[in-house]
């Protein structure tokens, strides 16, 4: 899996860094980032979604990213994602990042994940 690279993990790191030094809100993701990143690093530390203090801890340290905006999975991004899929050959989980995106107007889109390479908005990693 492409979390388990060093490189990717070495410019997680960095991406980690900017983003706690950048103003509020020049990096947006959806909440469904929240879960993909519990359920990675999970996996990465044999830790279980059932524990509570596991998952405070780690939503916690997502939140409190001065740099970044949550924003909430809408109607309208669940049906916008669908007709993504098609657009662009994307799966289900990918067409909702990319709608949240467009919706927000995002410029760019952070991924190791070369299908978004074929979208509107520019991705870089």
């Amino acid at each position: 899996m492409a979390w388990k690279s060093p490189k990717i993990r070495a410019r997680s790191v960095e991406l980690d860094k900017k983003i706690e030094t950048s103003p509020r809100g020049e990096f947006v993701t959806s909440a469904l980032t929240l879960y993909e990143t519990l359920v990675i690093i999970s996996g990465l530390t044999g830790k279980n979604l059932k524990d509570k203090n596991f998952v405070q801890q780690v939503i916690d340290a997502l939140t409190s990213l001065k740099g970044l905006v949550i924003e909430s999975l809408r109607s309208e991004d669940f049906k916008k994602a669908a007709d993504l899929m098609n657009e662009f050959k994307l799966d289900y989980e990918d067409s909702l990042h990319l709608a949240v995106a467009i919706r927000t107007s995002a410029q760019k889109i952070i991924s190791n994940d070369k299908d978004f390479d074929h979208t509107q908005i520019k991705r870089s990693m």
